[in-house]
């Protein structure tokens, strides 16, 4: 009966607030993980000035595909944490604290994007640990 409560609380209207942002912050990284996928696959100019690929790897398509399962993998683990899955806790918390660690290597080629990511990824964190009860 609790653990059907819980569930009930958690995909129904009485889900904290910062719970459903961190699972809306997940699409939205998602998204992006998967345009800029896209964008490394033409070979954009504004793909071309990341540091990662002028230090890692020169080869886009490399690029391009990591980021299209990185962003497939936040949206799904947008869909679980609505639903009140384990899964959506641990894919979320992973993806953001990455997306930390990411994102401080972007502040030279993009200062104000890298923070507002950065601050958007801190506060995925918070809702996440903060709010998510898991059974």
């Amino acid at each position: 009966m609790e653990e059907q409560q819980r569930r009930e609380r958690l995909t129904g209207m009485e889900r904290p607030g910062l719970v459903t942002f961190a699972a809306v912050m997940m699409f939205a990284l998602g998204g992006f993980h998967i345009l800029l996928a896209v964008s490394e696959f033409a070979r954009s100019t504004w793909v071309l000035s990341r540091l990662d690929i002028e230090l890692f790897i020169p080869i886009l398509a490399v690029w391009g595909i990591l980021d299209l399962i990185i962003g497939a993998l936040a949206l799904y683990a947008g869909f679980s944490i609505l639903r009140g899955g384990v899964f959506g806790l641990l894919a979320g918390l992973g993806f953001a604290m990455l997306g930390v660690i990411r994102w401080l290597f972007y502040i030279p080629v993009s200062p104000v994007l890298a923070v507002v990511i950065i601050a958007l990824d801190v506060l995925v964190i918070y809702g996440l640990t903060r709010y998510y009860e898991v059974a």
